[in-house]
């Protein structure tokens, strides 16, 4: 008859662990807001939800410190262990929308635990700087206890003993778990299992010699657990002989130090019943009351219940994904240690505008640098026709006026509205700046040349993968300038200058920024002598920066965004020595740079309470430079060839940049410094300069940039220069 029972209940296991239960948890991974009053989960832009369930559900939310609740339980059912529920029935568990519970739990179909789960609220205890919710999901009859990690079953049996429970509870699985008649260690894990299951069960316990384990004599009253993780470790010791109840530790027992908790009922264990009751000394199996307390019972007694456990065995990993824990950031608390800025995304954000200010002012001002070298490295400069420039890369539009800062030169644009061959030589004559010129230097516009630049960069700086902020970035820029030769071998010029620079932070490119800057820089070379010449520049840039930023690693479409803008000053002087060996021409220079960038202050708007304001900063750099160049010309049939190779060494000395923020709505303060990312660069640059009989120059730059092994930078350069006259 035994035989029959056990496998009529092997076959229920069986059936019961073969069905599909592998659904998805969804909640945010993290929520920064003020708890002081409940908040709604779903304010972090991601709402609680589960995916992929059929049939009755379980679901239950337990918080390490504070409150939570619900405020919609329509449809649900009262779950056993849960909401001061003693057992589970249709009626609707209004207490879960209490405002003191640690706890919730409920029953439903996964539309209406959704429905619920929207309306998920938590609440600090003003102490707890970052507590936890463990949300899980399991079929009617399974809990999950966060405390260890581990499932618990009840299974009904209507009459069974403790050998043929041990037996079903090790033939059992769940979601990829082996299952085991209970062990419990702790009183936790006691008041977890007594509040949830609430009946009489078997335990997976004995001091039956035919269970303990062969490390201990096979002494009565050596309690042992003897299946799970735990199997053959003792946690009571009772000498024969000592009366009842009478628990301590002899010379042929000892306690094992990872399950030293015990619960026993009153005077248990008694090994049995009252002097002169048949079968005294058989009580050899634990047994779990209703009431959370352990008691022994013999082999032939039948219980209608037991209990298994699942999780902890070795080299297991359970398959469902039923469960899943959010940390908030409890801003307001006392024990808060919390800071805006150790959030990777928020500062990887800020240090890769950092970075950009400063690559879009170390571009702007090679790009004019370049100019100055291309015009000596040829050595003149004729007037050119406006018409005969139109090579800009990375740009479809030909309408120049589009491409100068409206607020420098609104009224002129009204005036000339379109800049052509015509008309160009009049606008330029009318800029204030070709005024004083022409007044106080005698330099006239008619004796300018214009040339234009395009370029295309990419770069990665890695500091790491996934969130601990690694960044790519594609620059897109052109360049339009007009420059004199006002002395011998001696150049000045102004130039507008158009950049697009996309930033991915991250292996996704859910925070990202894109940055559009515009420029205006006044440059001049001085040629001192012959072999000594002294380059300067001075440029006003401004950009806007459209940010979006990753809130919930979990969830990429979270998102919140921003705009801001950013004014850069910089300037640069570069000391030329010039040497010539055989046919080489070998160029000698050292290189200080400095920059002044304002960023305003911006905040974020989206669905999520991690909305951030951030108030305005500064930034200062500056950074020297030490590099040679050699050049050689080569005489063809039709035109002059002129390639180069030059290195240059750069060292960044900017200090770190200071920023404060806080949450949007909120009045607590963080900040941070954004210290520089790598402190030199090596750059690598070839090119050539190709001038053509017909008045045509171009000239081609490749170069490459390590930064000091936190990454690199590529860059390409095309620029046109076409004279009316023959250049040579």
């Amino acid at each position: 008859m035994r035989g029959i029972v056990l496998g009529f209940f092997l076959l229920l296991i069986s059936f019961n662990s073969e069905r599909a239960f592998a659904g998805t948890v969804t909640m945010p991974s993290t929520l920064t807001t003020d708890t002081t009053d409940f908040v709604l989960l779903s304010s972090s832009g991601t709402t609680p939800s589960i995916s992929g369930y059929t049939g009755t559900l379980l679901l239950s939310a337990v918080a390490s410190d504070g409150n939570i609740k619900v405020t919609s339980v329509t449809s649900l059912m009262r779950a056993a262990g849960y909401c001061s529920y003693t057992n589970d029935n249709a009626n609707e568990p209004s207490n879960c929308t209490g405002s003191s519970l640690t706890e919730i739990g409920f029953r439903g179909t996964q539309d209406n635990i959704n429905n619920a789960l929207a309306t998920l609220s938590f609440k600090g205890d003003g102490t707890a700087g970052s507590p936890t919710i463990t949300v899980s999901v399991t079929p009617v009859g399974t809990n999950y206890f966060s405390g260890n990690g581990h499932y618990y079953e009840i299974v009904q049996s209507n009459g069974i003993d403790w050998d043929d429970a041990k037996t079903a509870a090790e033939a059992s699985t769940y979601e990829g778990l082996t299952g085991y008649l209970v062990t419990i260690t702790s009183a936790a894990e006691n008041s977890f299992v007594s509040g949830k299951i609430n009946k009489n069960a078997w335990m997976g316990a004995s001091d039956n010699s035919s269970y303990t384990s062969n490390t201990h004599a096979t002494t009565e009253g050596t309690w042992e657990w003897v299946s799970g993780p735990e199997n053959g470790k003792t946690f009571t010791c009772q000498p024969s002989g000592q009366g009842r109840g009478a628990v301590a530790a002899h010379e042929d027992c000892e306690v094992h130090s990872d399950t030293t908790y015990e619960n026993w009922d009153g005077s248990e264990p008694n090994d049995c019943c009252d002097s002169g009751i048949e079968n005294i000394g058989d009580e050899d199996y634990l047994h779990i009351k209703a009431n959370g307390k352990w008691n022994d019972y013999d082999i032939d007694t039948t219980v209608n219940y037991y209990i298994i456990e699942y999780g902890g065995m070795p080299g297991e990993t359970a398959t469902s994904t039923g469960q899943t824990t959010l940390t908030i950031n409890s801003t307001e608390a006392s024990g808060s240690t919390y800071n805006a800025f150790d959030d990777k995304q928020v500062s990887g954000m800020v240090n890769a505008q950092t970075e950009h200010a400063k690559r879009f002012m170390f571009n702007t001002t090679n790009q004019v640098m370049r100019r100055m070298e291309q015009f000596r490295r040829v050595g003149i400069n004729k007037s050119t026709s406006i018409k005969d420039v139109r090579l800009v890369l990375a740009d479809k539009h030909n309408n120049y006026k589009d491409h100068i800062p409206p607020e420098l030169l609104n009224y002129y644009i009204d005036e000339y509205k379109n800049l052509s061959t015509e008309n160009i030589n009049n606008l330029i004559s009318e800029l204030p700046l070709s005024k004083y010129l022409k007044e106080n230097f005698g330099m006239t516009p008619n004796n300018w040349a214009f040339w234009t630049a395009g370029s295309i960069n990419k770069g990665r700086l890695s500091f790491g993968t996934d969130y601990d902020l690694g960044t790519t970035n594609r620059t897109e820029g052109y360049i339009i300038g007009t420059d004199v030769n006002y002395n011998d071998g001696s150049l000045f010029g102004i130039a507008f200058r158009h950049e697009d620079d996309r930033t991915n932070l991250g292996t996704k490119d859910s925070t990202r920024f894109l940055a559009r800057s515009d420029s205006i820089s006044l440059y001049n070379t001085w040629h001192g002598s012959e072999k000594n010449f002294i380059d300067s520049f001075l440029g006003y840039g401004e950009t806007t920066y459209d940010t979006t930023r990753l809130v919930d690693a979990s969830n990429p479409s979270n998102v919140v965004k921003g705009e801001f803008k950013a004014n850069q000053i910089f300037t640069s002087i570069k000391y030329n020595f010039k040497n010539t060996y055989k046919n080489l021409k070998i160029h000698n220079y050292s290189r200080f740079d400095f920059g002044f960038v304002d960023f305003d202050g911006y905040s974020e708007t989206g669905d999520s309470n991690s909305k951030l304001k951030f108030d305005g900063r500064y930034l200062q750099t500056s950074s020297i430079s030490l590099g040679s160049a050699i050049e050689r010309e080569i005489n063809l049939p039709t035109s002059l060839f002129i390639p180069y190779l030059k290195v240059d060494f750069n060292k960044d000395l900017t200090d770190g940049s200071d920023i404060k923020a806080n949450f949007v709505g909120e009045t607590t303060k963080y900040n941070t410094t954004i210290d520089k990312n790598f402190n030199s660069m090596f750059i690598l640059e070839t090119g050539f300069d190709w001038v053509f009989r017909d008045g045509w120059n171009i000239k081609s730059v490749i170069s490459r940039l390590d930064k000091n092994g936190f990454g690199h930078e590529n860059m390409f350069e095309l620029r046109a220069v076409r004279s009316t006259q023959s250049l040579y």
